[in-house]
């Protein structure tokens, strides 16, 4: 049967079902209904609007505030506006504040940043950022400085996957600085873990030595375009993480390793044996 012919039966089909409808006490409302969600159906469209007094799913406003210079590079998160802009400078703005702008550097030549990957965790606390010559950096709120991360050169982060069991946990208490295990991709296919954390409070150190560890490589070595992991409710260690390139979606379902390790070392490859066996 041919495509045509389909078609052509469910549209007498569904002729039929509006006249068999069963009349009651409001028979002839219903009938018209049913016949009218009949002939929408026969056409393939159904046609829906907004009541006049449905609120808009969001709204445009302009903002009261002139950047002063070039937008490399923009993210929002719990209510922190994150600015990249030329001159190798970082404005954090509070959005309940905005008044208040606290401005930053990046250490580089002011005229050599052109390009650059920002990316905000849930709390608006951590920031890194990543260029296309694979210089990356990290910077946390009330710092002066963004601070090189020496063991990640030469290397374009280009997704991260926050973890959400610990930005809800930094909510509650905000003392909590870390953000636990996360994971990151990168402009050739590869996926890393990593743990962001300001230290022992030496905002002035010159450079960060997070380590960062490759756990997997995707089979079609494409760029990451974006990276998800999400835990299990009921099972802490089942996770999801979803991954995706320019061509392909990978999902993998597995048991990570225990997320709850009290020595940050041993959080370096919780998602490895998982990652690896499913892709």
């Amino acid at each position: 049967m041919s495509l045509l012919d389909d078609y052509a039966e469910y549209q007498s089909s569904s002729a039929k079902r509006s006249n068999d409808v069963v009349r009651g006490p409001n028979s002839d409302s219903f009938a018209g209904n049913a016949a009218a969600t009949a002939a929408a159906a026969s056409d393939g469209f159904i046609t829906t609007t907004l009541d006049a007094e449905d609120a808009p799913i969001f709204s445009l406003d302009t903002v009261q505030f002139q950047v002063p210079n070039k937008i490399i590079s923009l993210t929002v998160s719990n209510d922190i506006l994150v600015l990249v802009i030329e001159g190798a400078k970082i404005l954090r703005i509070k959005l309940q504040e905005a008044h208040n702008i606290v401005e930053a550097d990046i250490p580089l030549n002011p005229t050599s940043l052109r390009a650059c990957n920002a990316f905000l965790d849930p709390t608006g606390r951590h920031l890194l950022l990543s260029t296309p010559q694979g210089e990356n950096f990290y910077y946390y709120e009330g710092w002066d400085s963004a601070k090189p991360l020496s063991k990640m050169r030469s290397m374009e982060i280009t997704a991260v996957a926050w973890n959400h069991m610990a930005w809800g946990t930094a909510t509650s208490m905000p003392s909590s600085s870390t953000t636990r295990t996360i994971l990151f991709g990168t402009h050739d296919g590869k996926i890393y873990e990593t743990e962001l954390r300001p230290g022992s409070g030496d905002a002035k150190a010159k450079r960060s030595d997070l380590p960062a560890r490759c756990v997997a490589e995707l089979p079609v070595r494409e760029r990451v375009t974006g990276i998800a992991m999400e835990p299990f409710p009921a099972r802490r260690k089942q996770h999801l993480v979803l991954i995706a390139t320019g061509t392909r979606i990978y999902q993998v379902i597995g048991a990570a390793a225990d997320l709850e390790s009290s020595r940050p070392n041993d959080r370096l490859a919780v998602f490895e044996s998982m990652l690896r066996e499913g892709l």
